[in-house]
């Protein structure tokens, strides 16, 4: 029984590391699943899945949806530390609900604006805009003003 157990660990761990290489291009050729890839496919795509992750403190999905035009956070700074910077994001964006719109301004090249309308937030209702940048067909949230969720005004 004791032989059986350990080897049922090993083919967990085997299989962990297997999905983590493939996960992070190491595997043979096979696309990595929508759980996987990281950007989003449009700047509210990015934002609302970012906003969602939030909420539900899964600060791995946070990091695949984090980063600049140069492409994902993650790959720059590390697993650890934006997972981190995720954890501190996920405690000031909760909120009970929101909606999306684009910021009808002039955009630079790879960026666009978005912005939440959040409700129920620590600070009460709070609008709270976004800026999402595009790498490769992919886009990540890069940069988000939170001043209505951390000044007390909302």
């Amino acid at each position: 029984m004791r032989a059986r157990n350990g080897s049922w660990r090993a083919t967990v761990a085997a299989l962990s590391i297997a999905a983590t290489a493939c996960a992070s291009g190491g595997g043979g050729g096979a696309s990595p699943t929508i759980e996987d890839a990281y950007g989003a496919l449009s700047p509210e795509s990015a934002v609302g899945q970012f906003l969602d992750a939030a909420k539900r403190n899964d600060y791995g999905l946070m990091a695949r949806l984090f980063g600049t035009t140069q492409g994902p956070a993650i790959q720059r700074m590390g697993r650890v530390e934006v997972e981190q910077r995720m954890f501190v994001l996920a405690s000031i964006l909760r909120h009970e609900s929101y909606s999306l719109r684009p910021m009808g301004v002039a955009e630079v090249e790879g960026k666009r604006r978005v912005i939440a309308e959040m409700v129920g937030t620590r600070n009460g209702n709070a609008t709270v805009p976004f800026v999402a940048a595009s790498n490769g067909g992919r886009w990540f949230v890069e940069q988000i003003m939170t001043d209505d969720l951390t000044s007390g005004g909302g």
